[in-house]
């Protein structure tokens, strides 16, 4: 419109009311708020064309001008606001309604390893051992120097492991928490507590101003190598690793307890076969088998004809990783031994696949 009366723009409140209380929905209402109060529209219009209507018309013509716009923004508001209200109640009626089916929520389940794990953490906590964790990040001083490995040792080359920088790396074992373990037995003012990790293990010991406690522990954790994935092998696996240390404990006490654990774990009937190995922080060292639970130790494919199945390695602790730990090898001596969990859950529930634990399929974790 290009000639504006005051009449004119006093009906323009009128009319956005009107509008405004029409409009079915949100959508619509921006519509009759963009025609009215947008850049091009008609309130909008009126208020640029009052410059040039005679000067006794433009006090009137601004007077309805602004009231118009008042009325158009109270009408549009008011009427946003029942819009709005509507939506709420819809939505609570919809959450409300009784006839619609239930939907309930999705229940989680638990991986294969963490059953395994849960229950071997249960076997070894009744026979009165504390379950201890350490980080996946480790110094290498704890990962090897303080395990007694030589420092030519293969292992140890990067093609075998995975390095963060020149000190630190993914852990290879569950090992190193054997040293923050014997370590965390000192009494709290001893300084080995507060030594720093890098400290030549032999050292460790001259720093020790009291008689640690004996130390009865578990670690399960996550372990890392580089490995060729197959279906038996993974770079990322977990282990559990067992450490008793106190007064005369031998070898007859390494057999009763892997004796007891095997029996609870995989059955009353269940052997146990050691046989001479050899790990640079264990001495004498040994690997542990079971007779294989497929052919009842009378040879198959599974246990390559021979009636067993290794399990892990074991042995004494070696008298350089008690010194590491701040133990004197003279006065105490313990046990150690460990093995993949992976294995363990890959026989309890047939896969044949390692690779399947790691993939987060929801078809396979939603069997367990």
């Amino acid at each position: 419109m290009s000639d504006w009366t005051v009449e004119d723009i006093e009906k323009l409140g009128e009319q956005v009311e009107a509008e405004a209380a029409a409009a079915p929905d949100l959508q619509a209402l921006e519509q009759v708020r963009i025609a009215y109060l947008g850049r091009e529209g008609r309130i909008t219009a009126a208020l640029k064309a009052i410059g040039k209507m005679p000067a006794d018309q433009r006090p009137a013509a601004g007077k309805a001008a602004n009231l118009a716009r008042q009325r158009a923004q109270q009408a549009i508001a008011s009427r946003r606001k029942e819009l709005e209200a509507a939506q709420t109640r819809a939505g609570a009626d919809d959450q409300l309604d009784v006839t619609l089916p239930g939907v309930g929520p999705e229940l989680g389940h638990r991986h294969p390893i963490m059953i395994v794990l849960e229950e071997l953490c249960d076997i070894f906590i009744g026979m009165g051992y504390e379950v201890v964790s350490g980080p996946e990040a480790e110094w290498q001083a704890l990962n090897w120097t303080a395990l007694n490995y030589p420092p030519d040792h293969p292992a140890m080359d990067e093609q075998a492991s995975f390095y963060v920088n020149d000190e630190v790396m993914l852990r290879t074992h569950t090992s190193p928490v054997q040293i923050r373990a014997m370590r965390a037995r000192h009494q709290p003012d001893c300084p080995v507590r507060q030594l720093d990790w890098r400290v030549p293990p032999m050292e460790v010991l001259g720093h020790c101003r009291c008689t640690p406690s004996p130390v009865r522990v578990v670690v399960p954790g996550r372990t890392y190598r580089r490995e060729s994935v197959t279906l038996t092998h993974h770079d990322i696996f977990y282990q559990f690793e067992c450490l008793l240390i106190g007064e005369g404990i031998s070898f007859a006490d390494l057999h009763g307890t892997m004796a007891t654990f095997v029996r609870e774990y995989f059955g009353p009937n269940t052997r146990i076969r050691f046989r001479p190995d050899f790990f640079p922080f264990t001495e004498p060292s040994a690997d542990f088998s079971i007779n294989c639970e497929m052919c009842g130790g009378e040879g198959c494919r599974f246990c390559k004809d021979s009636g067993w199945v290794e399990i892990g390695g074991s042995g004494l602790v070696h008298p350089n990783v008690l010194t590491a730990g701040g133990y004197d090898p003279d006065k105490v001596s313990g046990f150690a031994f460990g093995f993949g969990v992976d294995r363990l859950a890959q026989r309890r529930f047939h896969i044949e696949d390692i690779r399947t634990l790691y993939e987060n399929d929801m078809r396979f974790l939603r069997q367990f």
